[in-house]
């Protein structure tokens, strides 16, 4: 018999519930900007950014799951970090929930400051501070789904919370929740500016299953990817199980995984490949691999082109494919009827849109610190300096894939990725 599972959507920062579903505008709230700006309202998110067939990836993929834009017992979508729900509500959200048994208060309190009111804020959007209050919310809509299993989707900090909501679940969900097994399928988690907490860069013991897609053309600062690192299930080694079982948790809820970071997962590593954990590399921006196909991956519908439309073609495939193995039911078919060999060498046939999404096909600069390269991470804390060049951990790309490296490329880590 199929499993009873339950399937939450994150969105991305700035991104509403009906993303790529509706164009939103943002009201302007004083006479001064109006006048300055001959208008009422910004337009803020223009559907026609994104490819017809994948819409905003969690959302069309929560739309497919639920018949709807709206929960159901099969599927929860949760807002996107300085947004409100839905593209019309200008000064109020959608409350969130906050009901694990065991969710201490000092967090219930701090998710009732993201809870009501207008949400909307570029500074809200930059600062992040709402990701723990939207991955509690996520969690909490899982637990009360009353599922067996849980699979979880997300893009941006949207991903981050999928990896946040699988250790609130552990930690705060009580003893009939805390082994019910998580699959997550993550697109270009980034956690954003300041602080990454050690419940973003180590998966919870309970997820059976971690799937990350990273962006290969993204430079822009503050937004360095997190690779999360394999738990114990997945690795296999009495050592890591050992951490595990013996450290305690943190005191509080963004130290809960202080204790327990295992073995990075992009530095070398005499050790197996961990199971249930896959990490794939490719091209294009931030937004291009959740669904815009636009030729700077940006924010203008006039430059859409159907070509680069074949990256987010290939991960919403990627998506659907993933969580119907993790047993979980779509009520429409698949809209991308292209294949994923066709999808692949139009991308690399059509790779210039992507070559100068990150400063041209050649990489390599006489500038220091390879600006042209994205960073990624694995560690906790502050400090900035702890990042990786992605084209460092990831081993040399195939010679017959187009992926512009640096000459100063070298090594890899612990896991085999795949180029797509």
């Amino acid at each position: 018999m199929p499993k009873d599972v339950f399937t939450v959507c994150f969105c991305g920062t700035g991104c509403a519930r009906d993303e790529g579903e509706e164009t939103r505008y943002w009201d302007y709230k004083t006479s001064l900007v109006r006048f300055l700006s001959k208008t009422e309202r910004q337009l803020k998110s223009d559907k026609n950014i994104f490819d017809p067939q994948t819409g905003y990836i969690p959302v069309r993929i929560h739309k497919e799951i639920s018949g709807g834009l709206r929960n159901t017992k099969r599927s929860g979508s949760v807002r996107g970090v300085g947004e409100n729900d839905w593209y019309d509500q200008m000064d109020r959200c959608d409350p969130l929930l906050s009901n694990l048994e065991l969710t201490p208060g000092d967090l219930r309190k701090y998710v009732s400051g993201y809870s009501e009111g207008d949400q909307r804020g570029m500074a809200n959007q930059g600062l992040g501070w709402a990701d723990a209050a939207l991955a509690l919310h996520g969690a909490s809509l899982a637990a009360a789904s009353g599922a067996e299993q849980y699979n979880f989707i997300g893009h941006s900090r949207g991903g981050v919370e999928a990896i946040m909501a699988a250790w609130f679940l552990y930690a705060y969900g009580g003893e009939a929740r805390k082994n019910i097994p998580i699959n997550i399928f993550a697109i270009d988690p980034v956690p954003g500016m300041g602080e990454w907490y050690s419940i973003q860069t180590q998966l919870a013991p309970q997820v059976a299953n971690y799937v990350g897609v990273y962006a290969w053309d993204h430079l822009d600062t503050g937004f360095s990817a997190v690779i999360p690192r394999p738990n114990a299930r997945m690795t296999k080694q009495k050592a890591h199980q050992d951490i595990e079982d013996g450290r305690g948790l943190g005191s509080t809820w963004a130290t809960l995984a202080n204790n327990r970071q295992l073995a990075d997962p992009l530095v070398r590593q005499e050790l197996p490949q961990p199971e249930g954990y896959k990490l794939y590399a490719i091209r294009g921006r931030h937004g291009t691999v959740a669904g815009i196909y636009t030729t700077d991956g940006l924010y203008d519908a006039t430059k859409v082109s159907d070509d680069v439309g074949a990256v987010p073609r290939l991960v919403y495939k990627m998506a659907r494919g993933y969580l119907t193995q993790w047993d979980t039911e779509f009520q429409t078919r698949s809209r991308v009827r292209e294949g994923v060999k066709s999808l692949r060498r139009r991308i690399h046939t059509a790779h210039s849109h992507f070559d100068t999404m990150a400063l041209g096909e050649v990489r390599t600069s006489r500038l220091p610190l390879r600006q042209s390269v994205r960073r990624v991470s694995s560690i906790h804390g502050m400090r900035t300096w702890d990042r990786y060049y992605l084209e460092d951990v990831v081993g040399t790309p195939p010679y017959n894939l187009t992926y512009p490296c640096t000459i100063e490329q070298a090594g890899d880590g612990w896991i085999d990725w795949t180029f797509l």
